[in-house]
């Protein structure tokens, strides 16, 4: 009988069991052995090594692992055409790799043969579809930023190797890309602009409405269509007035701002939508609109932005940098900041910025309890940040 008693709790530790291995496997499967062996590993299987260079306190480093690298299409790739190897650039063999590759940013991601020699490196926060597309410029001998590099270095000035050149310096080597993105905008001749190339130089490279690429989109727009959907052209277009309105705001020129808000909001699109949330909030602060301030950001918080706990967290410390004692503008940073902390707990930002605003308004219960749960997630972080993080309780702590 006491066999029969135990297995509902051996079913449940099996399919338990079951269930973590199910996980374990639903995500890109790191090797555990040390550098030297992933490189022997690679020769036997005749695959490239992927590196994922990070630090424990790299946020974008924990949103990839979360949300990138578990999804299937990504996982199958990798772990079929790779082998994967994964270190903290400030502990162990980590710290010399890091010197070796001139690790700077994280994540920065390697693509390396199996003498250690780099062949594509990339970087940054990515979508999904970015991320494999890296990937597979990596498979790809004639794609790769080491073939590239070899091409540009031998003179090749082709508008598609200085397109493909950009995009994946602009992940990686800020100056070079700076010098390459300046030299294609310079050799593009209009003609060559429309055209699917020419598209994807404008959707990429553009930033400004009044420069080369902006201002030959906007005069040309209609025949865009025959290389892009209409959502991406209107997702172009908000992007440009953006960068535009910044500059307005600060100029004060009222109308021209709202003439070009008019524009974004015709699009439905979910970025455009951000977009125009995040200009009005900018105004509105900017102008000491509370009123129009208020009214923004609650819909915004309850709309666009119910979803995004960067954009809440972001607009909390804005405005609450710029209330000017206004409780009003306050309260609503308050709630914006704690909806940001419900929906992402362990972003040390999210805490510490509810922290902050429960200061301003003498919350000292809630406010000691984000400001603890902040310093415990600056242990992931800089020495400075941890001094901040205690600041923070510190002076919570004498309300």
């Amino acid at each position: 009988m006491s066999v029969f008693k135990n297995v509902p709790g051996m079913m449940l530790l099996i399919f338990s069991s079951i269930s973590l291995f199910a996980q374990e496997k639903n995500t890109i499967q790191f090797t555990n052995q040390s550098f030297n062996e992933a490189l022997q590993a690679a020769a036997k299987s005749n695959k490239l090594v992927f590196v994922d260079c990070y630090t424990s306190w790299c946020a974008p480093c924990k949103w990839m692992e979360k949300f990138v690298f578990v999804n299937d299409t990504v996982h199958q790739y990798f772990n079929k055409q790779f082998i994967n190897f994964k270190i903290d650039m400030e502990k162990g063999e980590g710290i010399a790799l890091r010197e070796k590759y001139k690790v700077t940013s994280f994540p920065t991601y390697l693509f390396l043969d199996a003498k250690g020699n780099q062949i594509h490196r990339t970087g940054s926060k990515m979508s999904v579809a970015e991320f494999l597309t890296e990937a597979k410029r990596a498979n790809d001998p004639g794609s790769t930023l080491a073939a590239m590099e070899k091409k540009f270095n031998a003179g090749d000035r082709s508008l598609q190797l200085l397109t493909d050149y950009a995009i994946v310096l602009q992940r990686v080597n800020g100056g070079q890309f700076d010098k390459v993105r300046t030299e294609l905008i310079t050799r593009v001749k209009e003609e060559e602009l429309n055209s699917p190339l020419g598209w994807t130089i404008i959707k990429t490279f553009a930033r400004e409405e009044e420069d080369k690429l902006g201002s030959y989109f906007i005069a040309h727009q209609q025949s865009f269509k025959a290389f892009a959907d209409e959502a991406s052209i209107r997702t172009k277009l908000s992007q440009l007035a953006s960068s535009t309105m910044y500059g307005l705001i600060r100029s004060k020129n009222d109308k021209a701002f709202f003439d070009k808000l008019t524009l974004i909001l015709r699009d439905t699109s979910a970025v455009a939508q951000r977009n125009a949330v995040m200009l009005q909030v900018e105004y509105y602060l900017t102008n000491k609109n509370t009123e129009a301030f208020l009214a923004t950001a609650r819909t915004a918080q309850a709309g666009a932005l119910r979803n995004n706990p960067d954009d809440l967290s972001f607009i909390a410390r804005r405005a609450g940098y710029m209330s000017n004692g206004d409780t009003a503008v306050q309260k609503q940073c308050y709630e914006m900041a704690r909806l940001a902390a419900m929906l992402e707990p362990e972003e040390y930002s999210n805490q510490a910025t509810l922290a902050e605003a429960c200061y301003v308004l003498g919350y000292k219960e809630e406010g000691l309890k984000a400001a603890r749960k902040a310093r415990q997630l600056a242990d992931l972080e800089t020495s400075k940040i941890q001094k901040l993080a205690q600041a923070i309780i510190d002076k919570i702590e004498k309300l």
